[in-house]
């Protein structure tokens, strides 16, 4: 499937949710904790978007898609697994996550999003399934932007950061970008 091609994707399947910031923010405060803070979409909400039994399916979405949890151990990898749409997201191959969108102009703070200057990228490699740390300075966040490994690369459990830098775990390879 090309990258915002649409072609094969139906509705028949459909596993996607949309939450707005103050609900989600309520109703999963132990799962999502900080999400409200980190991923300010200005009023937008975080959309699930789910490939159920390896289907492809396209979620609404509005602005610029944005995976900010990965929920599946089907690896969720931008342009071969999720891509943007023309009216949101798509998923396929059992990937399943969150995202939010962004509008092009930065995304909340002006700058440094999809259509800022962006920040430096780095490679973060777990190799033999042991836990490494990167060194990174870190102002605002981080983003993956590509995943290099078959192991799954999901925030919070094989993969986060802090201000110091970022750790991958469990095989999770990938290239990260620090803002």
């Amino acid at each position: 499937m090309g990258k915002g091609s649409g072609r094969g994707l139906g509705w028949g399947t459909v596993a996607c949710l949309v939450l707005p910031m103050l609900a989600a923010a309520g109703a999963a405060q132990a799962q999502n904790r900080g999400y409200d803070d980190r991923y300010d979409n200005r009023g937008g909400g975080i959309v699930r978007c789910e490939s159920v039994k390896n289907r492809s399916n396209e979620c609404r979405l509005d602005g610029r898609a944005r995976l900010i949890r990965q929920l599946s151990g089907s690896p969720c990898v931008e342009g071969r697994t999720w891509g943007q749409s023309r009216g949101g997201v798509w998923v396929t191959q059992g990937c399943r996550a969150e995202f939010v969108g962004e509008s092009r102009g930065g995304w909340g703070h002006g700058g440094g999003g999809w259509g800022g200057n962006g920040g430096q990228v780095i490679a973060c490699h777990s190799n033999d399934r042991r836990q490494k740390y990167c060194d990174a300075r870190i102002r605002r966040d981080v983003r993956l932007v590509r995943q290099d490994s078959r192991s799954p690369c999901v925030e919070g459990r094989t993969w986060g950061w802090d201000r110091r830098g970022v750790w991958v775990s469990d095989g999770c390879r990938a290239q990260f970008q620090i803002n």
